[in-house]
Parts: C-alpha cells; structure tokens; sequence
C-alpha cells in the first residue's frame, strides 16, 4: 500500500501532535475524578483557549461519554476513527472533537446499536414486522444494494441499483434504516488498513419515479456529518439525460470535497479506470456473472445474543482493554511527537489496538444481528473477510 499522508502510520509530527491533543479532550470528556490531574493541557501542549472549549460541549444526552465512545469503536484502530474526524475537519482539533461528540451523541439518539445493528436483518424472523420493519427487509430481498469485490485501491464496491427504488413503496424510516445499516455493514467490512468504500450508483433505466429528493439528503448528511472520510469515490453509471436537471440541486447540497469524489461513467471503459474486468459485474461489461440473491434469516442464527452473561464477560475484557488503551494513551501524549519514547509508547497502544479487534470479533455474535454478509460467509466469526465467498 503506498504512503497516505494523515493516515495512521503515516503522521507528520504535527498531525502527531494534533491527534495527541484530540485525544486529550476525549479522555477528559469521559474521565474519572482519579485521571483528571493528569490531563494537564499546558504540560500536553494544548492551547489555554481548549480549556472553555470543553465547556460548549453538550453531553447531557450521552451520560457516560467513555462507555458511549468505545461503543463507536468496532474493528478499526481507534487512532483511525479520531483521524477520519481531524482529516474532515482539516486539523482543526476542536471542530473535529466537536464533530465527533455530536456523532456520539445522534448514534445514542438513532439508536444505532440497539435498533440498526442489534435488530438489523433479524426483523425478517418476525410473524407481524410492523411496516417500517417490512419496508427496511425488503429493500435487502429486493437487491436494491449490495457488496460484491474490490476496486483497483483494494476498497469494497457497493452498487446500488437505482431503478429498484420507488419511494412510494415503504416509509421514509426504513429507507433510513436500510442506509444505517448498509453503512454499520459496510464499517464491518472495510478491513484495515483500508478505511473507504467504492460505490456505484447504476442509473441503468432511471426514471423520474426513482427520484427521492429525502434520500438524496439523508446519504449526504451522513456521508459528510457522521461516516466522514469513508467514501472512497462514486461512479455515478449510465445516468440518463433527466437525472442531470436533478444533480445540478444535488450538487448544491455537498461539500465540495465529497463532490470532488464523485464521476461519471458511461462504458465500460470508464468503469475500468477504477475496477479492473474481473471485479466488474457483467450487466456493466466486466467478467463477473455473479448476480445477488437474498439469503433470508436463518431460525436460530442470533440464540447468542440472549446469552447476556456471557456478552457482559467479554464486554468486561473490552472496557479494561479500552481503559488500558487510554492510560497508555496519556503516557503517549506526554512525548514529543515520533521521538523514540513516543514511537514505543505507540507500539504499545498498537498492540492494545489489536486486541480491542480481536475482542470485538468475540463480542459481535452477542450484539449484531447476522446479517446477509454472515450467511454468505464473506465474513466468519473470527472477522476474516473473503469477498471471493460470494461465487
């Protein structure tokens, strides 16, 4: 993989420093009485001015900001997570915490882990889903989306077929859901170090039936506000000439970093500058003739997440392994940015890093509902993604 500057691993002593400083407020944020003394900001090298800034936060809805944090944290490097934010923000550490803590705080308000990733495909097992329940599987059974190999940086493609959605046929709240959950699926499989996906939006038969104005806004709030820096690029495929009165509102509503991701495609050859033949589906002129079924919930697949002890355990071993994480965390921030001393001290977060991944893998059976990717086995309980598994 080649060098990625603002990326994990690939810091300059001021972004370093920056992140140090990011983490400053959030352990503070979330910090017992006996951490506080030594979250000192002048010996941290943070600006005075961060000291009223914690202040204009709000974190009344979120309670404890720690537990709600590391609930953010799934496979990825922590240190990743707190970059995405920093990058978004272009460096400005205290847009970019601010940023982070109202994203904290809307996952508490949509529920995210108790209704998107806890129920999720799940609702399908159900004898009387209510409609927003109905509407959110069927947008799985009708194949309205799905992910199926990688582009040319390594990044998963997800194509959305366009011309399957009528706004009409369910409510606006399972479209949402669909969305949250694609997303929270999608965060399940990026696998480090890549942190970005592909998308192609196939516009193949678009009509003006297909045009949902509400979506449209819905996946660019998201995009920008709460999944920053997770969009790799977007092909927009085959749009046809009344889709185009409809971009130039569209447009409008970006931020000019995400609008610089997205292309047009129209052949073949356009697609290939950004997936190689054998990764591109057929009905878009590749090699690949897979096309998606839906595998509908299996009886019995989710029994574990009734085990709640055994989920409390492993949530045991995930806090103490997040508390160690931030008490290096503090050792680290009091060095000089990629000195020697602070270079060991990341070694070690690193290693903590790692098993926060493993013990998630652990957790996910007791708190995600299995979903498509699981039954097809892209994904297996010990977090090995293989995108071949869907021939």
């Amino acid at each position: 993989m080649s060098e990625m500057p603002g990326y994990l691993g690939y810091l300059t002593p001021s972004e370093e420093r920056k992140l140090q400083q990011a983490w400053v407020h959030l352990i503070r944020l979330g910090a017992s009485n006996s951490y506080k003394p030594l979250l000192d900001y002048n010996a941290l090298n943070t600006p005075d001015k961060s000291k009223e800034f914690m202040h204009h936060l709000n974190l009344t809805a979120l309670g404890d900001f720690s537990k709600f944090l590391w609930r953010c944290i799934y496979i990825e490097h922590p240190d990743a997570l707190v970059l995405r934010f920093l990058r978004a923000r272009k460096w400005d550490v205290e847009k970019s915490v601010a940023m982070l803590v109202s994203t904290v705080s809307w996952r508490q308000e949509a529920r995210i882990e108790e209704d998107i990733v806890q129920q999720g495909e799940a609702v399908g097992l159900k004898e009387s889903p209510s409609a927003e329940e109905k509407g959110f599987i069927d947008q799985y059974r009708i194949g309205k989306c799905f992910l199926r190999g990688v582009d040319r940086e390594g990044r998963p493609v997800f194509t959305v077929k366009v011309r399957l959605h009528d706004p009409h046929k369910q409510p606006s709240r399972s479209l949402e859901m669909y969305i949250l959950h694609t997303f929270e699926s999608m965060r399940m499989l990026i696998k480090p170090p890549i942190e970005k996906a592909c998308i192609i939006f196939d516009m193949t038969g678009f009509a003006l039936r297909n045009m949902d104005l509400h979506v449209f806004k819905f996946l660019i709030t998201v995009f920008e506000a709460r999944y920053p820096e997770t969009l790799g690029v977007v092909l927009i495929h085959n749009a046809p000439f009344v889709f185009w009165g409809v971009w130039r509102a569209v447009k409008g509503w970006m931020d000019p970093v995400v609008a610089n991701k997205i292309h047009f495609t129209r052949t073949k050859a356009d697609l290939m500058r950004f997936i190689t033949a054998e990764n591109l589906s057929s009905q878009l002129g590749g090699e690949d003739v897979w096309e998606y079924q839906y595998t509908d919930p299996i009886p019995g697949e989710n029994d574990r997440m009734a085990q709640v002890e055994e989920r409390d355990r492993i949530r045991g071993d995930r806090d103490r392994l997040a508390s160690d994480f931030e008490r290096l965390t503090l050792e680290w921030m009091a060095q000089e940015p990629l000195s020697e001393a602070a270079k060991e001290k990341q070694a070690e977060r690193d290693g903590v890093a790692e098993k926060l991944r493993e013990n998630y893998w652990q957790l996910d059976p007791y708190v995600r509902a299995r979903n498509y990717y699981h039954r097809l086995g892209i994904v297996d309980e010990e977090g090995r993604v293989d995108f071949e598994a869907m021939t």
